[in-house]
């Protein structure tokens, strides 16, 4: 669980990703003195002395949709160990709503930097515990006259970082409307921005001053840094792969891995103080998942309790998909109209959001194409795509599922090659 420090740390903790990266990246190199801020968007200078800046505003804090089965697991992990369960507050869970602002004096300069700002974190979606320590060793050496350092200070780097976890980072696409509310809000001069998640921050409530009303607890929680494919295969992960969990503490009495907010428990294949293997399971989505290790202990009339979990660790489940062609149809001005059929595996959710991709394999100009589907109206690994005013040629397949995009095929020649479709 993490402390009071969460919601400061993980803004600092993208603060200073943002100003790291300005330092090697050649474009914002080329605009000159940036500077990195955390302030609220109506204390920046927006008149004739505009400078080129980069702003990060916490705007909104909201309870995180998962925090009622946090509560419940909360109370019942801990039962066992409080004298007065009715007494022990569950933790808060909060999502943590970031505005993310460019600013340049210059024309395209705010461009550039929402540009740039917007791929770092891209290629950040999750802040792993390594950053966070990083991050926070860095903030107690240097400016040691901020209130976030002094803060820092007060605490155990390593502690915090390990109980804070892994923090997913996503972003929040608002319409025109949502986004004029927002300025309107905020009570100052719009400027190109963009809007992102991080999720999901836990605030553990503070303790007894009794020491009667608990016993000492095991210090020996799980804790999951890394979470990726076998090395020996395929990088990115599909339904059927061998899921390689690597971290500390990993094995316990008993040890069972949690994905999603699921009440069932998985038995892993095989399980090691630093690392656990075990089947991806055929009934999850594509999309982003966590896991969490559990570990359970019996008691002395032989049941089963929770004894402790870990950190919210994530990883991207990736479709695979087979694709043919139907319906080719002449639209004039040499395009075609045809249908797709694309089967899914895992299965597409009813609620979920796909995308065909379309890349000609070959030609002096190869075009690529993209179509919004219909979403299902319930769960399917089949759906039927219509496409419209596409050229005639061979077009590699994708779909993305949620954003997690599917496998390609590639040749003895590295060149990718499968799934693939002829519009003739």
């Amino acid at each position: 669980m993490s402390n009071v420090l969460s919601i400061a740390t993980v803004t600092a903790v993208l603060k200073v990703l943002l100003e790291n990266g300005l330092v090697s990246d050649p474009i914002a190199a080329s605009i000159g003195d940036v500077i990195v801020t955390a302030l609220p968007p109506d204390r920046i200078s927006v008149a004739a002395d505009e400078r080129a800046q980069i702003n990060l505003f916490l705007y909104q804090v909201t309870q995180n949709r998962n925090v009622d089965w946090v509560s419940q697991e909360f109370r019942s992990r801990h039962s066992h160990i409080n004298r007065n369960p009715r007494s022990l507050t569950p933790p808060l869970a909060l999502d943590l709503h970031y505005l993310l602002t460019a600013y340049g004096a210059k024309d395209f300069q705010a461009e550039l930097l929402l540009g740039y700002a917007m791929h770092l974190l891209h290629k950040t979606s999750a802040i792993t515990p390594d950053i966070i320590e990083n991050t926070l060793i860095n903030a107690s050496t240097t400016n040691t006259s901020s209130a976030f350092s002094q803060a820092v200070a007060t605490v155990s780097v390593s502690d915090l970082a390990e109980q804070i976890g892994q923090i997913k980072l996503t972003p929040e696409f608002f319409n025109m409307e949502e986004t004029s509310k927002l300025w309107s809000a905020l009570q100052t001069h719009y400027r190109p921005s963009a809007t992102y998640l991080a999720s999901m921050v836990l605030i553990e409530s503070s303790k007894s001053d009794n020491p009667e009303d608990f016993y000492m607890m095991s210090l020996s929680q799980p804790n999951i840094e890394q979470i990726i494919a076998p090395a020996k295969t395929q990088q990115m992960i599909v339904t059927g792969t061998t899921l390689v969990i690597r971290g500390k503490r990993l094995r316990g009495e008993i040890t069972r891995v949690r994905f999603g907010n699921r009440e069932t428990l998985l038995v892993p294949q095989e399980v090691k103080e630093t690392q656990i293997s075990l089947l991806v399971p055929p009934d999850l989505y594509a999309s982003v998942q966590s896991v969490q290790v559990v570990h359970l202990t019996k008691d002395n009339a032989g049941e089963t309790n929770h004894l402790v979990e870990s950190n919210v660790a994530a990883f991207v489940l990736h479709p695979t998909i087979t694709a043919f062609v139907t319906q080719v149809e002449n639209s004039g001005d040499n395009l075609r109209t045809a249908e797709i059929t694309v089967k899914f595996q895992p299965k597409v959710g009813k609620a979920q959001r796909v995308v065909l991709l379309l890349n000609e394999v070959s030609g002096d100009s190869p075009v690529a194409y993209s179509f919004l589907v219909t979403p299902p109206t319930k769960d399917t690994d089949a759906i039927n795509i219509p496409i419209k005013n596409v050229k005639p040629g061979n077009y590699i397949v994708r779909a993305r599922v949620d954003g997690a995009e599917s496998l390609l095929h590639k040749n003895q020649s590295g060149e990718y090659d499968s799934p693939q479709v002829t519009i003739l």
